[in-house]
């Protein structure tokens, strides 16, 4: 397998086409925003809640780890806190719908980047089939409708792949172009953990071409730019800090699919049959073209997806949006397949029409994707009047999932000195770790007595909860006996004795 006659240079390549799907794949997700309810009408995940609270309490001052318990690294409260600050003057529900609004921006911009790459790699008509799969990736579509990390981590992955992969002309460019991917990888890691599998990703793809020394460039500038990111928030809270990304990552009981057959299936089957099989080619091509000197960008995408999809099945946590990480990956090694299938044929008519075949078997995830933009969350916007029109604004509101709160113009922690609950399963699934036993799953976790620890310190804080399923779920027993004694029920919510 050859990678392929002359392409014509980058700068001559057409960028129109992509930047036409890119609309494409805006408009897509902004769909779900469609009808009555708004950005606030389209289901909002546990996560969305947890990682804009964190964002707008950073721009007030409260930090990650030293005010409240966190679990992953702080890039995302950072890249967020910009506009998640507007909720100091906006109002904490209409800034999450402008952080919602923003992210489909972000999915339109990795789809032009997950085509460019191919169409630079290999011409443009892997470029159209890779920034096509990229447009429909269901995971990707729907996580790029609110603040996730997985936008935002696309994003970064897909720049520094960008950035790196351009061929240089001069050292100094050279440089220069290492030392961004290396800023882009450390940003990368700083969002997620699991970015590490682009670490070895790197290491993999120009270190096979005898270019160790932009290797080792980059990695140890992704180290300074990782310190940089992590480093003023463990100096204020080391033990914190620890516990939340590495005590917590390690032990945690399992949640999510466990099973590695239904992990397999949602990963490679479920709506994306077609994508997956022009993946399949792309990855096969890509580790027989492995040893070829010029085959960067094969060995970076293999690399990557392949120890992309090693960690999700080996993690102890696995929920179907996780998915979202594997869009640029399996959108250009797709562009490969398709190029490959491509150049099978010699004339032009038969390549067309294999190109418009490879089309529509990557648009076979476009009718599963229009379904979920028509999903409507008709419980979240009367919740909040409910709250606003109930809960008396000097009143300390908790509530077992952040986005209830911030639909009713709350945030957790505020005012200073009021309970931070911004990711009251986090909290309580540390706090189980201190039990002698491992727990076979999260809720047998949440029936141990330690994971209630700090929930029943903070709880008789609190002037009023909201429970719902979520709080139920993660009280123990004994935990909610201790509510109903403490509080009285005013559905849905329970108000503190006098």
């Amino acid at each position: 397998m050859h990678p392929g006659p002359h392409r014509e240079p980058a700068h001559r390549q057409p960028w129109w086409p992509l930047l036409l799907i890119a609309a494409g794949a805006w408009l897509l997700r902004i769909a779900g925003f469609f009808h009555r309810g708004g950005a606030l009408g389209y289901p909002v995940d546990y996560d969305e809640g947890v990682y804009f609270s964190a964002a707008a309490l950073l721009s007030q001052g409260l930090l990650p780890y030293r005010d409240y318990f966190f679990v992953h690294p702080p890039g995302i409260a950072v890249l967020l806190s910009p506009v998640a600050a507007l909720s100091h003057g906006l109002g904490p529900a209409l800034a999450f719908c402008v952080v919602r609004w923003l992210m489909p921006l972000a999915g339109a911009l990795s789809t032009l980047l997950s085509g460019r790459i191919a169409q630079e790699r290999w011409g443009t008509r892997a470029g159209l089939i890779a920034a096509l799969a990229y447009a429909v990736y269901p995971e990707a579509v729907t996580t790029e409708r609110g603040p996730f990390l997985e936008p935002l981590l696309n994003l970064t992955c897909l720049t520094l792949a960008w950035v790196w992969l351009r061929p240089t002309t001069t050292q100094r460019q050279t440089l220069r172009r290492d030392l961004l991917a290396g800023a882009l990888l450390g940003t990368a890691c700083a969002i997620k953990l699991t970015a590490g599998a682009w670490v070895l990703a790197v290491a993999w793809a120009r270190g096979m071409s005898h270019e160790g020394s932009r290797v080792a460039r980059v990695i140890l500038v992704a180290a300074g730019v990782g310190l940089l990111w992590l480093g003023p928030f463990f100096l204020l809270a080391p033990d914190a800090m620890l516990q939340g990304l590495l005590r917590f990552q390690l032990l945690r009981p399992p949640d999510g699919d466990s099973s590695l057959t239904s992990r397999l299936l949602s990963l490679l089957v479920d709506g994306r049959l077609g994508l997956t099989l022009l993946t399949a080619i792309g990855v096969t091509v890509a580790l027989a073209r492995t040893r070829q000197q010029d085959a960067v960008t094969e060995r970076l995408f293999c690399a990557a997806w392949l120890l992309t999809v090693a960690t999700f099945l080996a993690s102890k946590s696995y929920w179907s949006q996780y998915n979202a990480h594997l869009a640029p990956t399996t959108a250009v090694l797709t562009g490969l397949g398709a190029d490959f299938l491509a150049r099978k044929f010699h004339s032009p008519r038969t390549q067309r029409i294999t190109v418009a075949v490879t089309a529509l078997l990557v648009l076979t995830a476009l009718p599963g994707v229009l379904h979920a933009a028509k999903q409507k969350d008709r419980f979240l916007l009367p919740l909040g009047d409910t709250l606003r029109s109930s809960v008396p604004t000097a009143s300390t509101l908790c509530a077992f999932e952040p986005a209830w709160a911030i639909a009713a113009d709350r945030l957790p922690g505020l005012p200073r000195g009021t309970p931070a609950f911004v990711d009251p399963y986090g909290l309580m699934l540390n706090d189980a770790l201190s039990a002698s036993t491992r727990f076979p799953n999260a809720e047998a976790a949440f029936q141990d007595t330690h994971s209630q620890r700090t929930a029943l310190q903070l709880l008789p804080r609190c002037d009023v909860l909201l429970l719902l399923g979520r709080g139920e779920w993660q009280l123990s027993d004994a935990s909610e006996q201790w509510v109903r004694e403490h509080f009285t029920r005013d559905e849905p919510l329970w108000r503190r004795n006098p």
